[in-house]
């Protein structure tokens, strides 16, 4: 591919997720995603050959910002979960491809081929197993509801942001997160 097609892709998938943020999958259209990345409809379909391609796309460079945040060699377990939390809000607030991949996961309109949210689901899932193997909880948490309280946490907070930026404040973040056991770990 030409750098000028890389480009233009990298152009469309970016004003993709800009239209899909605000609008939603069913409600973006290819003309508005076209001219917001300033190229023709034409251009638009000899890239992506349909809406539900160029979603593929988004939700594919969203998974790969994601794989950045779950790797990296921070510590695993409690202390890295804790870590990948502030960055996985971080990333939504500010980027906006990461933020429309997350939401094209929720979308019940369509299949995704990269599901962004079960990537984040199996990664907090295996850190809060190991957390559990190191520091078991009391009998009345297990490691699969704890999991399930991360997840609803974040994924709900991101969602709420829509309303107001408060909801992914690193206050916020770290407020809820410290709702959780104990021995789940703290943040300061």
């Amino acid at each position: 591919m030409s750098d000028k097609a890389t480009r233009t892709r990298s152009q469309l998938i970016r004003s993709a997720a800009t239209v899909f943020a605000e609008h939603g999958y069913s409600r973006a259209k290819l003309s508005t995603i076209a001219m917001d990345a300033g190229v023709s409809r034409g251009a638009l379909y000899f890239h992506f050959p349909s809406k539900d391609a160029l979603a593929d796309a988004v939700e594919a460079a969203a998974a790969e910002q994601f794989g950045r945040v779950t790797s990296g060699g921070r510590e695993s377990g409690a202390q890295g979960l804790a870590w990948a939390v502030q960055m996985f809000a971080a990333l939504y607030r500010r980027d906006v491809t990461f933020r429309a991949g997350v939401l094209l996961s929720c979308e019940k309109d369509r299949k995704p081929t990269v599901n962004v949210i079960q990537q984040w689901e199996e990664y907090v899932r295996d850190a809060v197993a190991l957390a559990e193997r190191r520091y078991p909880f009391a009998r009345s948490v297990t490691a699969g509801h704890t999991a399930n309280a991360v997840v609803a946490m974040t994924v709900g907070l991101a969602y709420l942001w829509q309303e107001g930026e408060q909801w992914l404040a690193e206050s916020t973040v770290t407020g809820v997160w410290n709702l959780l056991p104990p021995s789940v770990g703290r943040m300061e």
